[in-house]
């Protein structure tokens, strides 16, 4: 039987271009229909599954060159944003002062929160700002509060900011015979310690409010036994008794309105220069202190007062005339000047002292034969080290 010979369409979209994938097996060059033959037979099979072939169609193309270019677009205007805001970062950071670690020389006292009876290790730390070429002209001054006991820093006050570095930096505390505490600080300030709250007040201003003497300013100021020694910028002095806010350039007066503030049995130990260990009390009528050596028949070596009340005497001493030597930390019984409790001698440097819960707190330091360690001993009323916190050199 003859066969008539007829173009092969696609019998989805009638296309005749195709691909011959295998015998009698088409696919549309157009659609990517899949058709075929059957033998002997012009009825074409549909099998339309379209080919996902490597060659995208025009439109695909277009569609995808489209996201590529926008997705570069983006990318390139992301790069632009974080290239200027890390360029500006990186400029604020090399004009912004950096700050590095405290140093603590400034000054130092331990003292009883009034409170809770605790211990308390107050520090004053200054935080170097270096500038572009790494110099530290200027420093913030922090008041750093530390339990001795738990080991903890619990506080951290900003007392000056941005201030001048002083080379010769060291503040001075006085404990007056009330517990009151002050605190002189380079540029003739004047501060003092609020033992309920653990803060470092500034009395510059206020203190010498109700005496225009002092109005021109305080040229100098050292503490003494409750009473401050001051020179006004106009060049005059005065004594200045806080606890009556006396002030004052008669030094009679000035004893006058010291004495007239202490209990009646007023009690003082003192060291007079030959290393006799006095105790000393008042004549309230003539308001007039006297004294008697506790000890006659030991000889001291330049002792040091640490702590005193009316029931507490606690005392460091050379070991012997050598005063590189050893010290020895000692209580004394304050009417017959008995030892109560003694601490090896070590080649310490003792500084303040002051009541706590657990007896007493201590504040040490070492030169180099320690490594310039330095720290607080807390030691029980019978003289066992409860504690000791210590810092290291540069801590």
């Amino acid at each position: 039987m003859a066969k008539n010979i007829k173009a092969i369409k696609c019998p989805h979209c009638g296309s005749i271009k195709k691909t011959e994938i295998k015998t009698d097996h088409f696919r549309c060059l157009n659609c990517d229909t899949e058709y075929f033959l059957d033998n002997d037979d012009i009825n074409i099979n549909i099998n339309h599954t379209p080919y996902q072939a490597s060659v995208q169609s025009p439109i695909a193309k277009k569609n995808t060159t489209a996201v590529v270019i926008t997705a570069i677009l983006l990318g390139l205007t992301l790069f632009i944003v974080i290239n200027y805001f890390t360029k500006n970062s990186s400029e604020a950071a090399s004009t912004e002062p950096e700050k590095i670690k405290y140093d603590y020389y400034g000054g130092q006292i331990v003292y009883q929160n009034t409170n809770t009876g605790k211990a308390v290790f107050l520090r004053l730390g200054r935080e170097g700002i270096a500038g572009k070429d790494n110099s530290i002209d200027y420093v913030n001054t922090h008041a750093v509060f530390i339990d001795p006991v738990s080991k903890k820093q619990f506080k951290d006050d900003l007392v000056f900011e941005r201030t001048r570095r002083l080379e010769q930096y060291q503040s001075t505390f006085k404990v007056f015979k009330d517990g009151t505490i002050y605190m002189t600080y380079p540029g003739e300030k004047i501060f003092t310690v609020d033992r309920k709250n653990d803060k470092l007040v500034e009395l510059t201003q206020s203190i010498f409010s109700k005496h225009p003497e002092m109005s021109s300013g305080i040229a100098k100021i050292s503490l003494n036994d409750d009473y401050f020694d001051l020179m006004a910028n106009d060049g005059k002095t005065y004594y200045y008794v806080p606890k009556v806010h006396l002030l004052t350039n008669d030094r009679d007066e000035a004893n006058k309105a010291i004495y007239s503030t202490y209990p009646k049995n007023w009690l003082k130990f003192d060291v007079f220069s030959s290393d006799n260990l006095m105790k000393m009390t008042l004549d309230k009528t003539t308001l007039k202190p006297s004294g008697i050596d506790l000890l006659p028949d030991r000889k001291f070596f330049r002792p040091q007062l640490l702590y005193q009340d009316a029931k507490n005497l606690i005392i460091a001493t050379y070991a012997t005339a050598n005063t590189d030597g050893p010290v020895m930390l000692q209580s004394l019984n304050v009417n017959t000047g008995a030892i109560i409790w003694s601490q090896p001698a070590v080649t310490f440097i003792y500084r303040s002292a002051a009541k706590c819960n657990e007896g007493f707190a201590i504040e040490y330091a070492s030169d180099d034969d320690h490594d310039y360690i330095s720290g607080v001993l807390i030691i029980s009323p019978e003289g066992k080290v409860v504690s000791d916190y210590l810092i290291k050199r540069g801590e």
